[in-house]
């Protein structure tokens, strides 16, 4: 076989071997960038990148991680700019934005992401706050991060609801100055917040009941369930496997 066609067919079985290994579709997935500790954080991974890489990996796709405001992340998943929003509870109204893991027409609290659990903050020793895990008793307003879902709730309360932030620290700064009555934040990000500054929390105490406790989910869009229909139901099912490993749990209790 002469020079050039040894040369030849090397061209061609590099290009077979190529056609062989396509690159893995790559997921395009947004997220607050607002931080929920310890599930999305600003300046690493948090749990639930974590586990979506894991569970990526059983699926056989690639995913890369847009933070931005949540009510933009939502929109842009409902116009298909983004593939999916990481950590959205169910309402009906998102079913608009995009589809859940669903069984028997419900949510499938065994393919969720996580749960999570909201607390409502107050000055402390104001007793014009009281909430029974029943009855919410509040004299002003509740301040809420724009886009969360515990608006509806706190409403569906009797409470009245002021959004106009998106971060959590700056309401628990209006908590402290008296702008607002009390706050509703997660659980893990308010701690953490109190925790990192002894100002606040000289000041701010989180009720001892849970405001509410959700399940929240990887939702995808409906234009990336079109083109790949068999996907959003191999990625939710191995979400669930993975959080089921021992090797997950073991990641789960060293985080810090």
């Amino acid at each position: 076989m002469t020079m050039s066609r040894r040369a030849g067919l090397a061209v061609v079985l590099l290009l077979l071997s190529c056609a062989g290994h396509t690159a893995p579709l790559t997921l395009r997935l947004c997220q607050s960038n607002e931080g929920d500790y310890p599930w999305t954080l600003a300046d690493r991974p948090g749990l639930n990148n974590l586990l979506i890489e894991r569970a990526a990996r059983r699926s056989n796709v690639a995913v890369r991680f847009h933070p931005m405001p949540w009510a933009r992340c939502l929109f842009k998943t409902s116009t298909g700019d983004m593939d999916g929003v990481v950590a959205a509870s169910f309402s009906t109204q998102r079913l608009r934005i995009g589809i859940y893991p669903m069984r028997d027409g419900q949510p499938d609290a065994g393919r969720r992401l996580m749960r999570n659990q909201y607390l409502l903050y107050r000055r402390k020793g104001d007793t014009r706050v009281q909430w029974d895990g029943r009855t919410l008793h509040v004299d002003g307003m509740v301040g809420v991060q724009t886009g969360y879902s515990i608006a509806a709730t706190l409403r569906e309360l009797g409470a009245p609801v002021q959004q106009s932030q998106r971060l959590a620290g700056p309401l628990l700064d209006d908590l402290q100055a008296g702008t607002l009555a009390a706050v509703a934040l997660t659980a893990g990000e308010g701690m953490r917040l109190l925790a990192d500054d002894a100002g606040l929390a000289r000041h701010i105490e989180a009720m001892p009941l849970p405001l509410a406790e959700k399940d929240f989910y990887l939702v995808l869009s409906r234009q990336l369930q079109g083109r790949h229909p068999e996907l959003a139901e191999r990625l939710w099912q191995s979400l669930g496997q993975e959080q089921r490993t021992a090797e997950w749990q073991a990641e789960v209790a060293r985080f810090r």
